[in-house]
């Protein structure tokens, strides 16, 4: 065993909503700025992978709100961020993914849901699997749900 294999493994999840509003208005305090409440609950709310997307929204809020002077509302918010949120809106699914990976693996759909265990077919399912975890919101339940009844713990 090596000294790596005795380490710590723990996955980091994204803040919760409450979390995300608390850390946009510390970081706007930090900025001396003041970030109205409803303006930190539509960025919250819209940007949901981590504190670094918070952080660099926050920043491109600023630096519109100084540019344009105007006074940062959720108008000029939207404004500011239009790019971000165009890309957060489109929603990918797993059933997208699902049929992305097979077509790419030369693969059926129905091998994703399957029993089969060949590496050909094991190999796509589970990247599909780490695809969906990644771009996506859905529990490591819902997730093994739609790839044939697997347990979370195989997702």
């Amino acid at each position: 065993i090596s000294r790596f294999d005795s380490g710590l493994t723990v996955a980091i999840e994204p803040p919760e909503l409450e979390m995300r509003v608390a850390i946009l208005m510390k970081k706007a305090q930090a900025e001396n700025v003041t970030v109205p409440e409803e303006v930190a609950f539509f960025v919250a709310k819209h940007l949901r992978s981590n504190v670094r997307e918070l952080e660099g929204a926050l920043r491109k809020i600023l630096a519109y709100s100084n540019f344009h002077g105007k006074e940062i509302t959720i108008e000029v918010t939207r404004e500011a961020l239009k790019d971000l949120l165009t890309v957060q809106n489109r929603q990918i699914s797993v059933e997208n993914i699902q049929k992305t990976c097979a077509d790419f693996y030369n693969i059926k759909v129905a091998d994703m849901y399957s029993k089969k265990r060949p590496a050909n077919i094991a190999r796509p399912r589970q990247i599909a699997m780490y695809l969906a975890k990644e771009l996506t919101q859905k529990s490591l339940p819902e997730i093994g749900e739609l790839f044939g009844g697997r347990d979370h713990t195989t997702v």
